[in-house]
């Protein structure tokens, strides 16, 4: 650590140079945090027996069968469901991780904390 002594001029401007950085982290968190908040994505399963749609946190809004749900085994349309779900659940995570990367960046502090977040909120999904 350097350790000379800074004029008063020099350690003014550290710290207006410190409150800026500051600042700029804090603008970054918070359009994190807008763009975050109204992410909805939406994903199928294999067979398009379901169409699912989830909020920025992975819970389901909606979910839209087809009609040959009634000519399908109940444990198949399960399965769609889960599958469907997943995929939604990533194209989610997909989407926070991009913001992550435009906003506050990835590999901040800020954006680690975010994305371990989002992986835990999201059940372990990638």
């Amino acid at each position: 650590m350097d350790r000379r002594m800074l004029s008063g001029d020099d350690a003014v401007a550290r710290l207006q140079e410190r409150q800026a950085a500051f600042q700029r982290t804090v603008a970054a968190t918070q359009e994190m945090a807008s763009r975050m908040g109204t992410l909805t994505a939406t994903a199928s399963d294999a067979n398009a027996l379901v169409t699912v749609a989830v909020d920025s946190n992975g819970v389901l809004l909606k979910a839209d069968f087809t009609a040959r749900v009634q000519r399908t085994a109940p444990e198949a349309v399960s399965r769609a469901l889960m599958e469907a779900l997943a995929g939604a659940k990533r194209n989610i995570a997909g989407q926070t991780q991009q913001i992550i990367a435009e906003t506050v960046g990835a590999d901040s502090e800020t954006g680690r904390a975010v994305a371990r977040d989002l992986q835990s909120r999201l059940g372990g999904q990638p």
